[in-house]
């Protein structure tokens, strides 16, 4: 397994989002949050102290590869509208984890 970085920034709204809407999408985000701390994939995240300008998250997660780490990714963004960016972390040395 190896340890990626997941950069997420929220997009510009284009529409107010209904209750309903909003209430449906967030009990699916920790349905999937869940699933990934259930799974030992979540390893940590963090969040803004200060949330300014467009609000923006990070996880970091492990995955068996590349494009496991571009489907959760995929799976983030569809659930939470960020535009997430996949980074892999390496160790000091260079190497990649895992």
């Amino acid at each position: 397994m190896s340890v990626y970085l997941l950069a997420g920034v929220r997009r510009h709204l284009v529409c107010d989002l209904t209750l309903a809407v909003a209430a449906r999408d967030l009990i699916a985000l920790r349905a999937w949050h869940g699933s990934l701390r259930r799974w030992g994939l979540l390893e940590s995240f963090a969040l803004p102290r200060d949330p300014v300008g467009e609000p923006r998250a990070c996880l970091i997660i492990r995955a068996t590869g590349e494009e496991a780490a571009a489907q959760l990714a995929d799976r983030w963004e569809r659930l939470s509208g960020y535009r997430v960016t996949v980074l892999a972390l390496t160790t000091p040395a260079g190497r990649r984890e895992g």
